[in-house]
């Protein structure tokens, strides 16, 4: 690019060498005006060039506006994240203008060939350089655009379990039962199984106790639908089952399935676990637990 600056800048030095000198018995109204007419063809082409590069953005400029309002209603329908609304609107008209640019100047002469060459391997060895952190959020785009999770749901993935606190464009951040925070990069947490626990606004509870074979069964059940009649968070339009699961070595284990809040389903579990435990004992129903029997054997 110097070697063709340079001979571009002798070249020009060479034509301003041989324009001869104007003298003031030139300066006629003839000869300005063959000057003018000689100039007029270049002219009329930079005017010409001039308006239309002016009709680019003015039509550009409309049709910006007009795909931004095309994507925020795209974005609108989908629920999408205000932050990933953002972006996306951040790039659309970064790309737009640029290209407007781009057409402007094609229309103005200039080679851009050559700028778009030297930009594209720019972005190619950022790319490059950036390919964890534009595999995050390419991870973040979908699952802002998907919504397999959203924020305040509590969810189960391969990397950890808790309650979203913030689904960024690079990070997904989950703050853990013991009120730790998990970082995971989108990447990861996109490509993996997730269970979703906060979608639905009802979970069912599934608990499962024994009692031992001497117990009886009709007053083991009576005892649990009470517990279930009584309990704030047990929703009593819906259906409660209570019904014997199986047949242990030790134990006959009842099966109770109920449905809570799915916010309040940690407090109802150990609600219902304890008064399990208190109305058993209270109505003398035995759970069973591990016996180990030592047998002494006297050698003399």
């Amino acid at each position: 690019m110097e070697n063709d600056f340079s001979t571009a800048v002798e070249s020009a030095a060479e034509q301003i060498e041989q324009i001869e000198p104007i003298r003031p018995s030139d300066l006629t109204i003839t000869n300005l005006r063959n000057m003018l007419e000689g100039l007029l063809p270049d002219i009329r082409k930079l005017a010409f060039n001039i308006i239309v590069c002016i009709v680019i953005y003015l039509v550009g400029r409309q049709i910006i506006r007009l795909m931004h309002r095309m994507l925020d209603r795209a974005l609108r329908r989908r629920s999408a994240d205000a932050g990933l609304t953002k972006f996306l609107d951040s790039v659309l008209d970064i790309s737009m203008r640029a290209f407007l640019i781009f057409m402007i100047l094609g229309q103005l002469g200039v080679n851009t060939a050559s700028i778009i060459t030297v930009f594209g391997t720019a972005l190619i060895a950022i790319g490059m350089s950036l390919q964890g952190s534009l595999a995050n959020v390419a991870g973040g785009i979908l699952i802002l655009l998907n919504h397999p999770f959203r924020v305040g749901h509590y969810i189960v993935c391969d990397y950890g379990e808790g309650t979203v606190s913030v689904i960024g464009l690079v990070y997904t951040t989950i703050t853990t039962k013991d009120n730790r925070v998990l970082t995971i990069p989108n990447s990861q947490i996109s490509n993996c199984a997730v269970t979703d626990c906060g979608e639905n606004p009802v979970r069912r509870l599934d608990l499962i106790t024994g009692i031992s074979y001497d117990s009886d069964i009709l007053k083991a059940k009576k005892v649990l639908q009470e517990i279930c009649d009584t309990c704030e968070y047990v929703l009593q339009d819906r259906p409660v089952s209570i019904f014997v699961d199986s047949l242990g070595d030790s134990s006959v284990n009842m099966g109770l399935y109920c449905y809570v809040p799915s916010d309040d389903f940690l407090k109802a579990k150990w609600e219902i676990t304890e008064q399990v435990k208190l109305r058993f004992d209270a109505a003398g129903i035995e759970i069973p637990f591990p016996h180990v029997q030592v047998q002494l054997k006297n050698s003399h």
